[in-house]
């Protein structure tokens, strides 16, 4: 049993419906969403696919793992996977890495800071000139001064056709997909201090033996159903960093050359969408919003990310409408590292939650599917158990 259908339960429940993975004890798998498939927080996410920023090591390599898990579906799907914009097929991986950029004081040392980290831990990090910036992204204005960082193994995905695909996976596998307002779970049954099944908001019960909560930032809240505890950053607490303010830009028919990769400037990041459209998100108005700022408020803030757009994407934006603006809460541990595992508190009770998401997704699917199906633990998730955090 999976609760919750964005990217990292649908990649789970493909996962378990896969005999080859269980060493060929393929499971019954049930996959509930009480909304559609991917339409939460999957849906608003940047989905840059990256180990970027991820530390302690350990997590570092986590989340390289992910980058590689990505590239080989891609390459196992064939040409279908490499989304080129509207009318190109269902495509949702964007290879072609990351420009990154700074031009002085503090924003600079720490990206000083960060290629020096990653070149020592192996990963693709480099420095390019100005000029082989604009030849790998003509759409962009960068100042003369700045001094850019390119990171070439990085990549995005569009969310919604990869959850897309996923699904069509597990399908295929005989997994039961269930989703919508009567799919919404509201118990999880437990009897001798283990799981037995979960209620539906529609009536419907589900037997299980294990019911993996993979709800995003509403995982709290699932998982103390069965009396386990998931501490995550509050959506709606002042100064939280789990809101994130998001727009889309609509280029109108004369606008120049399109954005190809993932682009990160000191006031705004900046990723190419299907059907040329552009997804914007800033850091510093981030910690303007949460999960209850006034739509107007947004409006605003929507308003400041177009006029960045306007100065960094000059051609992109100058026809531009601003659409898709709104709020989103991403799932935050507090450690800023996964959450995986099962719970002392109930048995056959198991999570999945993590920041970065879009990136595990695909690597974590497979380290717990095979955990649960060979009842052998993986090394690799042996940092992030839901038993390091104590109630309070």
């Amino acid at each position: 049993m999976v609760i919750g259908a964005g990217v990292i339960g649908t990649a789970l429940a493909a996962q378990l419906g896969d005999g080859e993975t269980g060493g060929g004890r393929p499971a019954q798998v049930w996959l509930l969403d009480g909304g559609e498939p991917g339409a939460g927080t999957t849906a608003s996410s940047m989905a840059w696919i990256n180990a970027h920023s991820k530390s302690p090591r350990h997590y570092h390599e986590l989340a390289v793992s992910g980058m590689r898990a990505h590239a080989a579906l891609a390459r196992r799907t064939g040409p279908a996977a490499y989304g080129r914009g509207e009318g190109a097929g269902p495509g949702w991986y964007r290879p072609g890495g990351a420009l990154r950029w700074a031009s002085g004081g503090e924003g600079l040392d720490q990206l000083r800071r960060t290629v020096a980290r990653l070149k020592d831990w192996g990963y693709a990090a480099e420095w390019i000139p100005v000029t082989r910036a604009r030849e790998l992204e003509p759409a962009l204005r960068i100042e003369d001064a700045a001094r850019v960082a390119y990171f070439p193994d990085e990549a995005a995905v569009d969310p919604q056709p990869l959850v897309a695909h996923l699904l069509a996976t597990a399908r295929a596998r005989g997994v039961h997909v269930r989703t919508g307002e009567d799919a919404r779970v509201v118990a999880v049954d437990t009897a001798g201090g283990r799981v037995r099944g979960v209620r539906c908001a529609g009536g419907e019960t589900v037997p299980a033996d294990v019911a993996v909560c993979c709800a995003g930032w509403r995982t709290p809240a699932v998982a103390a159903l069965a009396g386990a505890y998931v501490p995550l950053v509050p959506g709606d607490a002042p100064g939280s960093e789990a809101p994130t303010l998001l727009a889309h830009l609509r280029p109108g028919a004369d606008a120049g050359p399109p954005l190809t990769r993932m682009v990160l400037s000191p006031r705004l990041h900046a990723r190419p969408l299907a059907g040329g459209r552009v997804y914007l998100e800033a850091l510093d108005l981030n910690d303007e919003v949460d999960r209850h700022t006034p739509a107007d408020r947004v409006t605003a803030l929507a308003r400041e990310l177009h006029a960045r757009a306007r100065d960094m994407l000059p051609a992109v934006a100058r026809t531009a409408g601003l659409v898709a603006a709104r709020v989103c809460t991403r799932p935050l541990p507090p450690d800023d590292n996964s959450i995986v595992g099962p719970h002392a508190e109930a048995e056959g009770l198991y999570t999945v939650v993590t920041h970065s998401g879009m990136t595990l997704s695909l690597r974590l699917g497979e380290l717990v599917a095979r955990e649960l199906l060979t009842g052998r633990e993986a090394p690799e998730l042996a940092p992030y158990r839901p038993a390091r955090f104590v109630r309070r």
